[in-house]
Parts: structure tokens; C-alpha cells; sequence
């Protein structure tokens, strides 16, 4: 761990350095000269051929791949490899059956019948059944299981007994047939399907049995398969056909890799000398130079705005205990401040859920940025703050965790620049992701952090139940990392989530975005959108609205591959990472 004191005061102003940097990168992307793509030989008619291996890297660590307990977004990019569910998302963000062949809805809206496709082979060869459906949901819904997902099934009828009572069973899910199993609710939920496409209770394959163990080798029914030497820790994974996969003639790829803990100028390199085959952790110098290249601008995509992130206030802990402190922090932000560090990727935020996601709503009263009023909400807190004598305020130094990579390393100091404006002094303390996970996703222990949430899965339940209801607090592994909980959003959400008909929910979601805006447990300041590169011969790729990284239906010809080429530098190391990977 490693803090920051007053690394601000050298910077002069963050904000008119944002600014003037964005200026610089327009400038220089058309000046520079990249080298050129490296050309594909297949036409847009060609069929797509089989062979290769997928190469692309994360500046990340994944935490583990059993889909019980995957938690963080690089160990979900290698799950969904591995695992199928019983529906998903396809590429226009429709749920559509996968292992399953069909499904019907009965008892309005409280059974899920789910019809399997018979023939289904897990990656040892053993035939998927009903039975491993009933017994891989109830592997990851078991009270022994260190997830935070369970709550997400509560619906599932007998699913507090199960967790809260040890009861054998999860009474709620019945088998039917050899290839028919039943989800029966206590009540209707709107959401159960978008669970469901979630990778949580994915199918696992027998050798997983029906609880969690740290040391089960990952075993799915998904296009690839990982092979017993296939995670080396700190340098690669690497996934490989499952050539019994019921989609014929798929997956097209050999393989992926993924390699791990690569800086982003390191992945750059790669990516021009065709040593990565895609490219998704740029910098915003990258991304401006990018995307004022002709030859590379149609080889760029920009992912939809599903990101939320914003500065997480821990309602148990002092002084975030006083609301009246935290519509101080809301107001005292300026967000453009924020969207200057990094322009091509960032949309100002004012409230809970992205604009790509259903629920988010244009008409809603949310956070913005009022000096005046700041100052009124510290005062009212019994912290007034004069600004021009620099006296009151909150007495005592407050802590704020980040992790140490690029862009909250400066949005950190532009937080500890505007509070200060009011009368809250913050120290920044740096810590590796893991580290920084671990400790504000523990009860008590973190009064301030950065908060972010990428969408799981597209509805305004994925955020507001995750983020703030109180059902999702616990011990560790708390995805509600402001230990926030409000009676009447409670209510709300359980009501939202039971009501079938779909303007009566965004109405009900409009009302707890408001809620949640006004108490604030967050200051909300940005919406995050990747922009990622491909390389000329990746082919059968787009990104996929709810996925990352999702390869399972590309291809490649690599005939054109450069061998020898070295890529000419974007910028000196240093400045090229700046505002590099981190959001």
C-alpha cells in the first residue's frame, strides 16, 4: 500500500491539464504515423475457417474460474468460455435458449420449465442432464459457497430454507425428466431469466460435486475447455476446443490466450507487430491516435456506456453515517473535472444506471455539481467550512482507497482537490486491484473508495438491487460496498422485481434512482465505455452488449501476418501510459 499526500500540488490543476492533454492527443494523432494493419486475405464472403489461436492480455490477474464463485470481469471473460448456461444474451441483447432447446413460463410468471437439448457433452465427455442442472445451482446457491450471487435467486421457492436452515435440498428447482427441469418461484420475478443467463449457476460438470472446493480443475459444457496446465499464474491462461460441442463445426478457434499482468504500452507493441490479436486496454493516447488513423479507424469499436463509477461512501462509518456529509460530496464534484482525464471513454454520470441499460432516464433528478449548495449540506451536517480562511470543517482526515492503475490515480486527486473545497481533507491510499477489492468489500473497513459496477446483465436490477439493496451487504464480498440500506428502496426493488408489466418497472426504478441520488451513497461521476482494436484478420467479431471479450464465434486468417516489423513508438513509455488501463 502506498499513499498519496500532496502529489496534487505539483500538478497545479488536474482539470486544466485534462483539458490541455486532450488537445495535445488530437493534435499529435494526426501528426505520428502507425504502422498499417496488417492486412487479412479472406474476402467479406469467405466462409469462416477453422484453426488458430486467439491471443489477447489484460494488465489483470483472474481470481479463479469456477463460475460458483467468479467474481471479477477478467476470470468472467475465461467462464464464459468454459460454460454455457441454459440461455444468454445474443448478440442484440436478447435472451435466447442455449443448453436449453426451449423454455416455457407457467403459473403466471412462477415456473420456468426448461426443455435440454439432449446430446449436450460436458468436457469430460459425459452427457448433460437434468439432474446436473438441479445440482450445479444448488453447488453455487449453497450457504458454504463464498458467493455474492445468491440473493440474486431468492425468488426460487425454498431457497431460505436451503440457505438459512440447511435444508438438503433446494426444494424449488425439480427435476422432471431426464432432460426437463423445473424452476418454481415463491413468487414472480421479472428478472429470473437474466439470472439464469448469468454464469453463477451455470452447468458444471460431475467431478464439481455439489459443493465448492478450492481445488475442482474448471469443467463445463462451454466451446473450450481448460486443459490441467492451462492457467500458469502471473503469465497466461489458455483455453482450447471442446471438440464434442454441440454447435457443429464450432467454435472456428484452436484456442485462446490470454496473457496476463501486460501494461498497456506492452499490449500495444504487441498489438503492431501482430503479437496480439486484439487490443482492449488502451490508453487515451492510444485510443485518440487510433482513432485518427484512416487505415485503423475501422478496425476500432466502442463498447456501449454499461459502465457506472463513482466515489463509494460507507454509511456505518464516520462521517458518511450523516447523509447530509454525502450530498456534500455530491455537489462538491465537478464531473466534467473527471471526463477531461480521459474523453474518448467517458460520459458524464449522474445517476445509478448507464445510459446502454434499460432503466436509465434522462428525466431524473440527479446528481450535479452546486459549489453553493455543497457548503449549505456541510453546514448542515454541523461541519461548516469557510473557504476564505480555510477554517472548519470535518475535524479529522479521511481515508480513501483506489487501485494503482492510470486514470484513478488522477481522478483520485481531482476527489481530494474539490473536497477540500469543503472542508474534507482525504488522504489516497494505492493498492494492487486484488488488495483494493478485498478490503472495501469488508464490513467496517474502508470509510471511502472508488466504487464502479459494470453491468452483468442488461436491467436496472443489476444496479440498484446489487449496489444498493440491503440484501446484497455482507461480512466480505459485499457487492453493496456502501453497506447502504434504505427500507423504502427495499420495497421498492422487491416490488419492481415482482411486476410483470414493463413501464410499471421503469417507473418503480425511476422512483429508486431518485432515492438513491438524494441519499447518495455514492457521488456518481462517470459512465465508462471501452474502445478496443482488432486486428484485419479477426475475424466474425463485434462487441457484444452484455460479454467481454466474448470470442466464441470468431476466426481467424492469419495469412498476412507481419513476421519481422517492429512498430514504431506512440509515445515515450511514460507518457503513453499516463492515462493508461484503470478507470
Amino acid at each position: 500500500m502506498r499513499s498519496i499526500r500532496k502529489r496534487c500540488e505539483a500538478l497545479v490543476s488536474i482539470a486544466a491539464a485534462g483539458a490541455a492533454f486532450a488537445i495535445l492527443l488530437n493534435g499529435i494523432g494526426c501528426q505520428s504515423s502507425l504502422p498499417a494493419p496488417i492486412p487479412s486475405q479472406a474476402t467479406p464472403e469467405d466462409a469462416p475457417r477453422r484453426g488458430g489461436t486467439l491471443r489477447i492480455a489484460s494488465l489483470g490477474e483472474p481470481r479463479g474460474f469456477d463460475p460458483a464463485t467468479a467474481a471479477d470481469g477478467l476470470s468472467a471473460t475465461i467462464v464464459n468460455l468454459l460454460f454455457d448456461g441454459l440461455v444468454d444474451y445474443d448478440d442484440h441483447n436478447r435472451i435466447i435458449p442455449v443448453l436449453a432447446e426451449r423454455w416455457e413460463v407457467t403459473d403466471a410468471g412462477r415456473t420456468y420449465r426448461f426443455f435440454l437439448r439432449e446430446g449436450v457433452r460436458f468436457h469430460d465427455g459425459e452427457e448433460l442432464t437434468a439432474d446436473d442442472v438441479k445440482r450445479s445451482v444448488e453447488r453455487a446457491l449453497h450457504p458454504t459457497t463464498p458467493s455474492s450471487w445468491a440473493s440474486q435467486f431468492a425468488a426460487i421457492d425454498g431457497f431460505e430454507r436451503y440457505t438459512e436452515k440447511n435444508e438438503p435440498h433446494l426444494d424449488g428447482v425439480v427435476v422432471e425428466g431426464r432432460y426437463v427441469v423445473s424452476f418454481r418461484l415463491a413468487h414472480p420475478d421479472a428478472a429470473f431469466l437474466a439470472f439464469l443467463a448469468l454464469y453463477p449457476t451455470r452447468p458444471v460438470c460431475r467431478s464439481g460435486g455439489d459443493r465448492v472446493s478450492p481445488s475442482w480443475h474448471p469443467c463445463g459444457a462451454g466451446p473450450f475447455r481448460l486443459p490441467p496446465d492451462g492457467w500458469r499464474r502471473g503469465q497466461s491462461v489458455d483455453v482450447v476446443r471442446h471438440d464434442a460441442y454441440f454447435r457443429p463445426g464450432m467454435p472456428y478457434l484452436d484456442g485462446v490466450r490470454l496473457l496476463l499482468l501486460v501494461n498497456p504500452t506492452t499490449q500495444r507493441f504487441k498489438f503492431l507487430e501482430g503479437e496480439l490479436d486484439f487490443f482492449r486496454d488502451l490508453s487515451a493516447s492510444d485510443a485518440t491516435r487510433f482513432r485518427n488513423d484512416p487505415r485503423w479507424k475501422a478496425l476500432g469499436d466502442d463498447e456501449v456506456d454499461r459502465t457506472v463509477t463513482g466515489e463509494a461512501m460507507n454509511v456505518e462509518m464516520p462521517p458518511f453515517d450523516n447523509v447530509e456529509v454525502r450530498r456534500a460530496v455530491a455537489a462538491a464534484i465537478d464531473r466534467e473535472h473527471y471526463r477531461l482525464l480521459k474523453p474518448p471513454a467517458i460520459s458524464v454520470a449522474d445517476q445509478p444506471i448507464p445510459p446502454a441499460v434499460p432503466g436509465h432516464d434522462s428525466a431524473i433528478r440527479g446528481q450535479r455539481y452546486d459549489y453553493a449548495a455543497a457548503l449549505d449540506h456541510m453546514r448542515r451536517a454541523g461541519y461548516p467550512y469557510d473557504l476564505a480562511t480555510g477554517t472548519g470543517g470535518y475535524p479529522h482526515v479521511i481515508e480513501y482507497l483506489a487501485y494503482d492503475a492510470g486514470f484513478p490515480v488522477f481522478s483520485a486527486q481531482i476527489l481530494q482537490q474539490e473536497l477540500a473545497k469543503i472542508g474534507l481533507r482525504i488522504e489516497i491510499k494505492l493498492l494492487s486491484f486484488p488488495a483494493f477489492i478485498a478490503l472495501t468489500h469488508k464490513r467496517k473497513r474502508v470509510p471511502f473508495s472508488l466504487g464502479s459496477w459494470d453491468q452483468d446483465y442488461p436491467d436496472a436490477s443489476d444496479f440498484l438491487d446489487t449496489l444498493f439493496s440491503s440484501e446484497t451487504i455482507a461480512q466480505e464480498q459485499s457487492p453493496n460496498t456502501s453497506f447502504y440500506r434504505n427500507e423504502e428502496l427495499d420495497s421498492l426493488l422487491k416490488r419492481a422485481r415482482e411486476e410483470q408489466d414493463e413501464p410499471a418497472r421503469l417507473r418503480m426504478y425511476k422512483t429508486a434512482s431518485q432515492i438513491v441520488c438524494d441519499e447518495a451513497p455514492w457521488a456518481f461521476t462517470h459512465y465508462y465505455h471501452y474502445y478496443s482494436m482488432k486486428q484485419a484478420y479477426l475475424r466474425g467479431y463485434r462487441p457484444h452488449p452484455v460479454r467481454v471479450m466474448y470470442m466464441a464465434s470468431t476466426w481467424l486468417d492469419r495469412a498476412g501476418v507481419r513476421t519481422a516489423q517492429r512498430a514504431a513508438p506512440l509515445f515515450r513509455d511514460a507518457l503513453g501510459s499516463i492515462f493508461g488501463s484503470g478507470r
